[in-house]
């Protein structure tokens, strides 16, 4: 069975001990971690708070599944683009150090690369072949996301990056709700079974929130089970994944209990 976990920011603590605490105690076995966002640290993460981190998770039994570090790795501007690369990288020793399963990121708003998405596509296989060097030095796996408003928005796209970057530590962070668009998500069982036939041998992690689309075709978040996501049929794919994470996104910490009893039983 899939291991289920939540994004650690959705929930509140001043120091590993307390929030690792929190998020162990409602039922979850692994966390995305943004040391930014939930601690106030910058990467790189400084040793002394690395062993406090090491020390929480194997207290509380958590695993450590993605290191967020969310960076805009197809923006135009060279130098912006090589400072925005380079921080990726100084999230890496941390993520070797916790035995992270990967540094994740998605790639960049389709606006903020120039809004041509085959231009930007030459600077995102750049940057992310830049990325992957590093993480072969580490040792580490990255996790890059596709997101429909973004440059790397589709199947295609996906499977074009990780073919041109040709590494085998890019993996990738499925979050199906980013994926979907008011054109596919009529037929979200056939739109989610193309998508994970295509990314089962890459895929590190999940994501699992809920949507509702608003009168742009935006896709405003909603309470798991009360928006317009089919849970069941995304769920369906993955559950013989062992170990897979499968982590809770925008979580409400008073309903995490009644979602995570309620995913549990779609996954036996």
């Amino acid at each position: 069975m899939p291991v289920l976990g939540a994004r650690a920011h959705d929930y509140r603590g001043s120091s590993p001990e307390e929030l690792f605490g929190k998020i162990a105690g409602d039922g979850f076995r692994a966390i995305q971690l943004a040391f930014p966002k939930s601690f106030g640290v910058s990467y790189p993460v400084p040793e002394t708070f690395i062993e406090e981190t090491a020390a929480a998770l194997e207290k509380h039994r958590i695993h450590l599944a993605v290191v967020g570090c969310y960076i805009d790795p197809a923006l135009p501007d060279r130098q912006k683009n090589r400072e925005q690369v380079d921080k990726f990288i100084t999230a890496l020793p941390a993520a070797k150090a916790l035995k992270a399963g990967c540094v994740g990121t998605e790639t960049t708003n389709l606006e903020k690369a120039g809004g041509n998405r085959r231009a930007a596509m030459p600077v995102l296989i750049d940057s992310v072949k830049r990325m992957a060097d590093a993480a072969e030095k580490w040792g580490v796996d990255i996790g890059i996301e596709p997101v429909y408003a973004h440059v790397m928005h589709n199947v295609e796209e996906t499977l074009e990056v990780m073919e041109k970057v040709g590494s085998s530590r890019v993996k990738i962070i499925w979050d199906a709700v980013n994926m979907l668009s008011v054109d596919t998500a009529h037929d979200q069982p056939g739109f989610f079974r193309m998508c994970y036939d295509a990314f089962r041998d890459r895929l590190v992690a999940m994501h699992l929130k809920d949507f509702v689309f608003d009168e742009k075709g935006n896709k405003p978040s909603a309470p798991l089970f009360e928006g317009k996501l089919n849970v069941e049929a995304l769920l369906s794919l993955v559950k013989n994944r062992e170990g897979l994470p499968i982590l809770r996104e925008e979580a409400i910490p008073e309903r995490s209990v009644r979602e995570i009893a309620a995913i549990q039983e779609i996954l036996k």
